[in-house]
């Protein structure tokens, strides 16, 4: 049999990266907090992406690597990527440690048994 508290804090600690909170409910509104935190930063990547774009693709060639500024933009633009791609696997972290909590909390009530005739 194992502890319910321990997982829970395993979970929440270890996996999803929320600090320890004493009551429950305190850990699972810090985990919804840092999943609505993690939804946000991905959409501004991906506003910042499409502004850059956006602008680029007036002034002409846009990813090209070189010894010029257009490279710079280039890798600025993968390194936006790369951190918004960081941030969707961070929020489906979170995501499946939400419903591994959910199928805890499940599995912890007591089972009550039909009333015998």
């Amino acid at each position: 049999m194992f502890r319910t508290r321990a997982v829970r804090q395993l979970l929440l600690e270890d996996i999803a990266g929320v600090r320890r909170h004493p009551e429950p409910e305190d850990s699972v509104a810090a985990l919804e907090r840092a999943r609505r935190r993690a939804l946000l930063v991905v959409v501004f990547d991906w506003i910042a992406i499409l502004i850059l774009v956006f602008v680029r693709a007036r002034s002409g060639e846009m990813f090209s690597i070189g010894p010029s500024e257009d490279s710079i933009f280039s890798l600025g633009l993968l390194a936006i990527a790369a951190h918004s791609g960081f941030r969707l696997g961070q929020l489906e972290k979170i995501r499946a440690v939400a419903r591994a909590l959910d199928e805890l909390e499940e599995r912890s009530q007591p089972v009550t048994e039909p009333p015998s005739r």
